[in-house]
């Protein structure tokens, strides 16, 4: 999962945008390398936390690493806002907690819905 916080719960008209380009960016991008594709996306309220927004986007891959390295390089190689993601994975399929791969911001550690 891809995840951009937002500053309001149905996002800006650019935070559409955003979402639109970057599903498209990486869906090209992980079917070309034949590691996955987009799964869909959603934006709102965080269930963590009911003061903050986020846009999250979801991919479902076969290789968590290079699908991670993938997802970095086209997004700052697009100027699609890089400077402002975390990733973070979950065995698909599975009910559990998402794992923090990657984060704009050092000293982050947590991550949530």
């Amino acid at each position: 999962m891809v995840q951009y916080p937002l500053k309001s719960v149905t996002g800006s008209q650019r935070d559409r945008w955003l979402r639109d380009k970057v599903m498209e960016y990486l869906e090209i991008s992980l079917s070309d390398a034949n590691l996955g594709y987009v799964d869909g996306s959603d934006m709102g309220k965080c269930m963590s936390d009911s003061k903050k927004y986020a846009l999250n986007i979801f991919c479902v891959v076969t290789e968590e690493e290079r699908s991670i390295a993938l997802v970095k390089r086209i997004l700052r190689d697009s100027r699609l806002d890089y400077t402002r993601i975390k990733i973070a994975t979950m065995p698909y399929g599975k009910e559990e907690t998402y794992t923090l791969k990657y984060t704009y911001k050092k000293g982050v550690t947590n991550f949530s819905l």
